[in-house]
């Protein structure tokens, strides 16, 4: 699916990734809260090494293979 697809689903609270990464690196979305630092929704990518806010490429916009989970 094409990464609006995608991006759509994980607004929802779906998790997405490209095919090619590792099986346990995804997107999600976070939406801040009273208490956040953040004042607007952000993305960010979730690994065995943790959580960091993501920084999407033009390859990966363009992905048509994104598989949500």
């Amino acid at each position: 699916m094409t990464f609006g697809e995608a991006f759509e689903q994980v607004k929802a609270g779906k998790a997405m990734r490209l095919p090619q990464w590792s099986e346990d690196v995804l997107i999600k979305s976070q939406y801040p809260d009273a208490y956040s630092k953040m004042t607007a929704p952000y993305l960010y990518v979730e690994s065995r090494y943790g959580r960091v806010p993501w920084k999407e490429t033009m390859i990966e916009l363009f992905s048509e293979d994104w598989e949500v989970v």
